[in-house]
């Protein structure tokens, strides 16, 4: 039993301390002290430095919020919220390719900031603003202020500055981190709103895009292992402990069935190992747990089921109120037929398997660098600290100047993260046979854990360079909480380790954009202004900008109504020139290629269609316009004129 809690001031929030009633000595909750050196006692330098680190954060993104755009992520999130502040429904009066809760935030930019792309990213960097804390947070139950505030600023690097535009993964790291920051509120304090408020960030991020499930996955694992690290509760009987252990075993085993099932979808040889081998560790640190706890620990069903009803509460509750327009509509139906048709339609379509090499030689950095900083003496780690330190700048140097060092350093610390949660599950296990973690320790380190291996399946099925920023910072925050746990960590190494990242991503990777992140170094070449109303400032290459400046000019000229019709994936052009797509589901959706023609051809004459604008070609996301459809196309709209890759075409 727990005794009732007495609290100080501690850090970003409170810490309290708890006197367990099986020892007279008092324990501080959420602020493990193996690892707090550098700590700051001094109230007023505490806020400081939560200061400087915020406001840090937010020069550096919002410096460059307005850089570089890939057309087809603006436009279709753009086109989207359009469609929504018109009083549409997403699924069901028009194509969503993701949830829809996007675009309603969308469309609320744009009635704040108005109708431009630029007022999505303004939105993102609010959401932003209040992410930042809750990182700094969760991290501070981990380790020191000054180390926390240092861990904080590598993530902010590695998140949002690399990529501004207002995609929904964003909104998944927003709100897992927002959930994540509460359920470690939840092991301090024990109270069941803490755990729906994590719900309710869990169905948001759903609501945001499908792959917020996959942090609702995180906290579930988490829950159902808490009967393996929480002591002080009697289960009723032997047959009560068997049958939780059976419950639990056929849980991870059918969890870890789904995760197979899903990436055999679109797998390689680096696929599992990236992406199932991290969740493997979780499910056998979970069942080890479980089967080597203490003698009178765990807990009945009762209890689980207690936790588990308040977190899926809030996890049902915003999806619930999103569903309410459509179940008095009668339209249910073509939201769930529309997510599913978009996540089929991603593993189909929008697929980039994990790079073989980049794998191998990320782990076997990582490797050696883990094995030559934490298995070697204090004066070697010492020594490695400082030649790390010394070789920085020329790592960078040459990362800047030669692509496959470039590529060696991203493979390092892209496959860091399935790297720290395996050797985190076998720590934990570790820890934990030896007692060397309390209850709430050891439920903090598994609860980041579990996050970071379920999250970092949004990685798939496209594992972009860009895609790993999405997960980043989880993989950051774990590798604070597995450091806070030694008893005598190498400081220097690590410093110099963090320092890297941090200087490696700000002047090798962010300046040359998402098209050249983890292949080479390019500098800014996001110089150019779109001058188009609705593009809202943003700056972009100069071959860009004069291209759509240049199709925007030839569209007005020609175009006659409200609607045209361009292909392949186009949607930025429908929006920077105020124009609907006269066949909105075509090309989203899997239409049978026979019958393409005739749906669109149809579809343009309704309309009164006469301008058209084809895409010689499309990347990363390649597709065709059927040849009998380009030829009815030409014979229809005879006149033509070429912009870059772009054909426009109309009748009189």
């Amino acid at each position: 039993m727990v005794l009732p809690e007495y609290r100080k001031s501690y850090g970003f929030g409170s810490t309290e301390v708890l006197v367990d009633s099986l020892s007279s000595q008092p324990t501080l909750r959420g602020v493990p002290t193996r690892t707090r050196f550098l700590e700051v006692k001094s109230p007023i330098v505490r806020r400081f430095v939560f200061a400087t680190v915020l406001l840090l954060s937010a020069l550096y993104a919002g410096s460059g919020l307005k850089r570089g755009w890939f057309p087809w992520d603006e436009g279709v999130i753009a086109q989207s919220a359009e469609y929504v502040l018109n009083g549409e429904l997403p699924h069901r009066d028009f194509p969503e390719i993701y949830t829809g809760g996007l675009s309603y935030l969308n469309a609320l930019s744009f009635r704040l900031f108005g109708t431009n792309l630029a007022s999505m990213r303004y939105m993102l960097f609010l959401f932003f603003l209040l992410w930042v804390p809750a990182f700094y947070y969760s991290a501070c139950r981990f380790v020191s202020v000054p180390a926390a505030g240092a861990v904080t600023l590598l993530a902010v690097a590695w998140s949002i500055p690399n990529y501004s535009a207002a995609m929904p993964s964003w909104y998944n790291l927003f709100f897992g981190t927002f959930g994540l920051a509460a359920l470690l509120r939840y092991i301090d304090i024990p109270r069941s709103r803490w755990l729906f408020i994590a719900g309710l960030c869990g169905g948001i991020s759903c609501l945001f895009k499908i792959s917020g499930l996959y942090f609702v996955a995180g906290v579930l694992l988490f829950l159902l292992s808490r009967g393996g690290v929480t002591a002080g509760t009697k289960l009723e009987s032997r047959r009560d402990v068997a049958l939780y252990r059976i419950f639990l075993a056929v849980t991870v085993l059918v969890y870890e069935t789904l995760v197979f099932l899903v990436l055999r979808e679109a797998a390689n040889a680096a696929t599992y190992p990236y992406f199932w081998a991290p969740n493997l560790a979780i499910g056998a640190a979970i069942l080890w747990l479980e089967f080597h706890r203490v003698k009178n620990g765990g807990r009945s069903f009762f209890f689980l089921f207690r936790e588990l009803m308040s977190f899926t509460v809030g996890v049902l509750l915003p999806i619930a109120i999103f569903l309410i327009r459509y179940v008095f509509a009668g339209d249910v139906f073509q939201v769930s037929t529309g997510v599913s048709g978009s996540v089929h339609g991603h593993l189909q379509n929008v697929t980039e398997a994990p790079s073989v090499m980049k794998f191998v030689v990320g782990i076997t950095v990582n490797l050696i660098l883990g094995f030559a900083v934490f298995m070697t003496g204090a004066r070697i780690a010492k020594a490695i600290g400082v030649l790390f330190l010394a070789a920085t700048p020329v790592v960078i140097f040459l990362a800047r100047a030669n692509p496959y060092i470039d590529r060696a350093v991203w493979s390092t610390i892209w496959s860091f993260l399935p790297f720290a949660v395996v050797t985190g599950a076998i720590l934990l296990a570790f820890w934990a046979m030896r007692g060397r973690l309390d209850a709430p320790e050891q439920q903090k380190v598994l609860l980041v854990l579990c996050i970071c291996a379920t999250t970092n399946l949004i990685q798939f099925p496209f594992s972009g360079a860009s895609y790993y920023c999405y997960v980043a910072p989880f993989a950051f925050l774990l590798a604070a909480a597995l450091i806070s746990q030694l008893e005598a960590p190498p400081k220097l190494a690590l410093s110099s380790a963090l320092c890297f990242c941090i200087l490696y991503i700000a002047l090798a990777v962010t300046p040359g954009f998402v098209m050249k992140m983890g292949m080479e170094y390019r500098p800014d070449e996001q110089t150019a202004r779109l001058e188009m109303p609705r593009a809202g400032g943003l700056r972009v290459d100069p071959d860009f900008a004069r291209t759509y400046d240049d199709l925007s000019a030839v569209i007005k000229q020609h175009v006659r109504g409200q609607y045209a019709f361009a292909v392949p994936n186009c949607p930025e052009v429908y929006f920077l020139n105020e124009l609907r797509d006269a066949t909105a589901a075509l090309f989203r959706a899997n239409y049978d290629p026979s019958e393409a023609t005739s749906v669109v051809m149809k579809a343009l004459h309704e309309h009164d269609v006469n301008l058209i604008v084809l895409k010689d070609h499309d990347i990363p996301f390649p597709a065709t316009v059927p040849s009998d459809l380009r030829d009815a196309l030409e014979q229809e709209f005879p006149n033509r004129a070429i912009v870059g890759p772009f054909e426009v075409r109309w009748k009189s």
